[in-house]
């Protein structure tokens, strides 16, 4: 399992939290250090508007509400992306080949 975040994001600090609880194990990767193929494989499994955190301080700062994000295409949303991981949902938890962003781990563990 792999658990992509910050660490001071409170909401990485709970799935982290969370996993231990549970007895986990996982390796944390620094969600800032993602890159295209990474991107690609979260992708193919989750939308850009389930991916971009829109209420978050850094989609915000780059006005990416979920009305931009529709209009933009898919090389223009990458690259946002891309040079702002940080607009990223947290954590982003690689498990048994899928995906699940924020709270989603907590109903399949």
């Amino acid at each position: 399992m792999k658990l992509y975040g910050i660490k001071n994001c409170n909401s990485v600090k709970k799935a982290i939290d969370f996993l231990h609880e549970k007895d986990l194990d996982f390796e944390f990767l620094d969600i800032k250090k993602i890159g295209q193929e990474i991107l690609s494989l979260w992708l193919k499994q989750k939308s850009f508007e389930e991916l971009i955190n829109s209420a978050g301080l850094t989609a915000k700062k780059l006005g990416l509400n979920k009305e931009k994000i529709k209009n933009l295409n898919n090389k223009e949303l990458e690259k946002i992306i891309l040079d702002n991981p940080s607009c990223i949902k947290r954590p982003v938890i690689e498990y048994e080949k899928k995906i699940y962003i924020g709270k989603e781990y907590e109903v399949i563990l």
